[in-house]
């Protein structure tokens, strides 16, 4: 074991790149195994007054409005957290480079570039992974083992969910994320890749879009002002179109047989961020709700039918990552979306310092964006489509 403390650069210093600094900030906390000492070096920004706060709230040693500059520096990791536009333009430099690679979901706007940049990442020596967050998050970590394991017995039905309310404000900003050109999907990407990577890792494989559903709500919105940051940015007096979707709604086949609903929605007044799955078997049914990320529901059809329902499991060491994030190794302390940060950023280091693949890697984004693209096809031909690039698996 090299004991050299790898040293990290962030590209992008909105949201995201916040999370995946918090991420780096903390993911020295692992409990029972070998640490890994990271340096955190730099913040890269075109929004240098952004990257030199992010950099200073978190710890980095410096800030930089130029990426090539990180890119070409000597780091040994670069986690990027652009706009989705961005992605196909700076992540083929990060890969060049020979840097590990950590990127948030999308990579890239459409099936192609995401495919591309898969091909590129399988040809580099490097760990590359993506954040699918939620995946990290033990109460649905532990749905998806019990789901493998057979507690519920075959699984028949799939219901999924993702609902949010950033974009319910009429007055908020028309950033990128409303932009089809410059996101490649509203809610059907944005919050929908979560939902979609949730189906495959707990119910299996998406092999088919049987009929999608998308719906632009607010048509409307004020055009951000320059240098305007998140979802409340500050905003001009002009209006512009928005181009991509407020609402989804899929149903899916799987290559195993089960069948698929995913609701979206980033407009849910009520409802600021609720990432759900539900499934039903032949000998039970299981459900998630990040919202009450430190608990699952699982109900078994072998008990006394007298006493019998849905029973509530807290999550506790006994879960995948909980004993890496919690801030005490006790069930019922809670973890959440932070944790869920910190975990997939700490399984990315393992990787780096074993030298072993990520779970979640470049081919996992390519597959949810081909199922992504089958559903755009759906909706605009009003007929069943099949996923293009399936992957087999044993």
């Amino acid at each position: 074991m090299n004991n050299k403390a790898l040293r990290v650069g962030i590209i992008g210093a909105g949201m995201a790149g916040q999370a995946h600094a918090f991420g780096f900030r903390n993911a020295m906390m692992v409990r029972g195994s070998e640490p890994v000492d990271l340096e955190l070096v730099c913040i890269a920004d075109p929004n240098l007054q952004l990257a030199e706060s992010v950099a200073r709230r978190f710890g980095f040693q410096q800030a930089t409005a130029d990426i090539d500059e990180l890119i070409n520096s000597d780091v040994d990791i670069i986690s990027v957290a652009l706009p989705n536009f961005l992605h196909a333009q700076v992540l083929p430099k990060v890969l060049a480079s020979g840097k590990h690679l950590f990127a948030e979901k999308p990579i890239g706007r459409t099936p192609q570039e995401a495919t591309s940049l898969a091909q590129l990442a399988q040809g580099s020596d490097a760990v590359t992974g993506v954040g699918f967050s939620f995946r990290r998050l033990p109460g649905l970590a532990a749905v998806a083992a019990a789901v493998s394991e057979g507690l519920i017995g075959t699984a028949h039905t799939v219901r999924a969910w993702y609902n949010a309310d950033y974009a319910a404000n009429l007055d908020g900003a028309l950033t990128w994320r409303y932009s089809q050109e410059e996101s490649g999907g509203g809610a059907l990407l944005d919050i929908g890749a979560h939902a979609l990577d949730a189906v495959e890792f707990v119910a299996g494989h998406i092999s088919e879009v049987h009929n999608a559903m998308l719906n632009t709500v607010i048509k409307q919105r004020p055009l951000a002002a320059a240098g305007a940051v998140g979802h409340g940015g500050a905003v001009t007096g002009q209006l512009g179109e928005v181009t991509n979707d407020d609402v989804a709604l899929l149903t899916l086949g799987l290559e195993n047989g089960v069948l698929g609903h995913v609701q979206l929605s980033r407009i849910a007044q009520g409802v600021p961020n609720s990432l759900g799955v539900e499934l039903f078997g032949d000998a039970g049914s299981i459900t998630f709700d990040s919202i009450r990320g430190g608990e699952f529901q699982i109900f078994k059809a072998d008990a006394d039918g007298v006493y019998n329902g849905p029973r509530t499991v807290y999550t506790g060491p006994s879960h995948p990552y909980f004993n890496d994030v919690a801030a005490m190794p006790g069930a019922g302390v809670g973890t959440g979306y932070a944790e869920a940060f910190v975990a997939e950023i700490q399984e990315f280091v393992r990787c780096v310092r074993d030298a072993e693949p990520m779970s979640t890697d470049f081919e996992t984004a390519a597959r949810m964006m081909n199922v992504v693209g089958a559903a755009f096809e759906s909706h605009q031909r009003k007929e069943s489509v099949a996923v293009k690039g399936l992957v087999a698996h044993s």
